[in-house]
């Protein structure tokens, strides 16, 4: 228990909080004390813990999907944050908890800014540990909520969340912006931006998390959610797996087949695989850069 009031005493954690941790220990005292043990054990996240307390206790809640219990969410944070260490982006890690990182900034049709950028932690905190945002001349559009994991021999990037904004002007937004997108759904770039992520950091493919897995607290957030995941990951062209996620391969360049599209629609088909071309580019960029600076 002395060690359990330890780390309580290094973090600014609210009463709840403190009690969950206490309660952890009593209901589940080894995998507490691993997880635990783990973030003091790992500076970059010992150091993320100090900035946002609630990634002691995440362990605690549900997280990613509902068919993870507490070892198991124990066993897929530390998978996580082992692979960022062995891709040499504990850096950028500990960059993405202080603030937003811009990974790729480009234009649209019209000439706006458009911008990807990685955050860390705080976004979608239930549903991942990291956040892929696009936003439009600095408005946020969709943020995507994933975890890197090893399975069945390989590395996935593990989705829990594809969330979109809400409120007054959210509708109008995403209309515009697909047709900045050179009539690409801002949701469909996202997850075309985050396949292109996956591919760079070596994963083999996307999970996706199914409407059945998907972590709702309560029963009141349920039933207030709109979103159906399995609708939106099979028009996107993913595959349900036996164990319920959706799959859907880590992808790269685009390889089109231009001949295939109705030649009135051909130009803007063009334009449209440019815009994801400079994407994937730029992120292999990023992710280089960043890889030699470590």
């Amino acid at each position: 228990m002395q060690y359990f009031q330890a780390t309580m005493a290094h973090h600014m954690m609210k009463p709840k909080d403190r009690l969950k941790v206490c309660m952890g220990a009593l209901l589940h005292p080894g995998s507490t004390k691993r997880w635990l043990r783990y973030v003091h054990g790992t500076p970059a996240l010992a150091d993320a813990a100090s900035a946002c307390p609630k990634l002691l206790t995440k362990v605690f809640r549900p997280y990613l999907s509902t068919q993870l219990g507490m070892g198991a969410r124990v066993d897929t944070l530390i998978d996580h944050y082992e692979t960022v260490k062995i891709l040499g982006l504990e850096g950028f890690f500990s960059a993405a908890v202080r603030a937003p990182l811009s990974l790729y900034e480009g234009q649209t049709k019209s000439g706006q800014s458009f911008q990807l950028s990685l955050s860390a932690v705080h976004d979608g905190h239930r549903e991942g540990e990291l956040c892929l945002r696009l936003s439009l001349q600095g408005q946020s559009l969709f943020g995507l909520s994933f975890v890197l994991s090893h399975q069945d021999g390989g590395l996935f990037m593990k989705v829990g969340r594809l969330q979109g904004e809400s409120g007054e002007g959210a509708r109008e937004l995403v209309r515009e912006a697909t047709k900045e997108f050179h009539a690409c759904r801002p949701a469909s770039l996202l997850v075309t931006a985050a396949r292109q992520l996956a591919e760079v950091l070596g994963c083999q493919a996307l999970l996706l998390v199914s409407n059945r897995q998907r972590i709702a607290i309560n029963l009141w957030r349920r039933w207030r959610i709109s979103a159906n995941y399995d609708q939106t990951w099979a028009e996107m062209g993913a595959v349900q797996r036996p164990d319920g996620f959706f799959q859907l391969d880590a992808q790269g360049l685009q390889t089109p087949d231009y001949e295939s599209i109705p030649s009135k629609k051909r130009s803007e088909f063009k334009k449209r695989v440019a815009l994801l071309d400079a994407v994937y580019n730029g992120l292999q960029e990023r992710l280089a850069a960043e890889r030699a600076f470590t």
